[in-house]
């Protein structure tokens, strides 16, 4: 009878305290903030490309709102075209060199190091692909691998479940959600082995480490860090621009008629450290990636 008391006791004891750990695990975790893998950020700014042409004057114009690889595989100098269609039409469709697509395609691909890797490592794919299974085959699944990593990337990042393929526009207004992926941004990342600013690399020709893609971004909060709001390009030698990345997406909601103050409630919305299925930012996400990998 006594064993019986010591075994009950000790149930209860133990119960008392899984119920202690669960209850500090749930407040533990009630405030953690969305970070995501850098490799998930290369992922989905190229998306961000292969969606929207970033010229600001005309955001569409050699894009289209697909995920079909445009930035990678097609020339814009072509203009607009179906690679499927163009391997039995004549559509004027034409493809980067070899050389380019290994390096990711279009030259925005190398606006970073994240993207520059993201996109060398589609590019590289088609390539192998297209040596092994001819050319239409080597779209159909370089576009299943892009595809999957779009979705890690998205489901890591944003926690919320990836969409399903849905016919439907893909708008400025899914272009201004996509910009709230800047909060992301790290200003400092470890590459070759040391802690370097992001804008200072430059990414032609180079790709992180199997170690490096694995570095966590910053954490959500709604925030941008104090280094996006002054950022030095030098595009050409000699030519440096002083950029403010928080500026340029909230005036892009103003310029395109969204509302000037559209992009900071994406930013309050974010406050919490989550893209909370309820909101706006995270359901016009959801309709932007549904629609971009809509292919038919």
């Amino acid at each position: 009878m006594g064993d019986r008391r010591k075994v009950f006791a000790v149930t209860i004891i133990s119960v008392i305290l899984l119920t202690g750990l669960v209850g500090l695990s749930e407040e533990a975790f009630a405030d953690k903030k969305n970070t995501t893998k850098i490799i998930h950020l290369g992922y989905l700014q190229l998306a961000a490309h292969d969606f929207f042409d970033m010229n600001r004057s005309i955001p569409f114009d050699n894009e289209n709102g697909k995920l079909d690889l445009s930035t990678v595989l097609f020339n814009p100098q072509a203009g607009q075209c179906d690679f499927e269609k163009s391997l039995n039409q004549d559509d004027g469709c034409a493809l980067y060199a070899d050389e380019d697509i290994a390096n990711g395609g279009e030259i925005r691909s190398v606006e970073n190091i994240m993207i520059s890797t993201a996109g060398a490592e589609v590019g590289e794919k088609y390539l192998q692909f297209v040596e092994n299974h001819g050319e239409e085959k080597a779209y159909q699944k370089t576009i299943k691998f892009y595809h999957k990593q779009i979705k890690k990337a998205y489901e890591d990042s944003f926690n919320l479940k990836f969409p399903k393929p849905q016919n439907g526009e893909v708008t400025n207004l899914h272009n201004l959600a996509q910009r709230a992926g800047h909060d992301f941004l790290p200003a400092e990342i470890m590459f070759n082995g040391e802690l370097t600013s992001l804008f200072v690399i430059n990414p032609l020709g180079e790709k992180l480490s199997e170690q490096e893609k694995v570095q966590q971004s910053s954490s959500v909060d709604g925030i941008f860090d104090k280094e996006f709001l002054e950022i030095e390009f030098c595009p050409a030698p000699g030519f440096c621009i002083i950029v403010n990345l928080l500026e340029a997406d909230q005036s892009f909601g103003a310029q395109f008629g969204l509302g000037a103050d559209k992009f900071d409630e994406f930013m309050e919305e974010l406050e919490d450290g989550k893209f909370d299925t309820t909101d706006q930012v995270s359901i016009l996400l959801d309709e932007a990636f549904s629609r971009g990998i809509y292919l038919d």
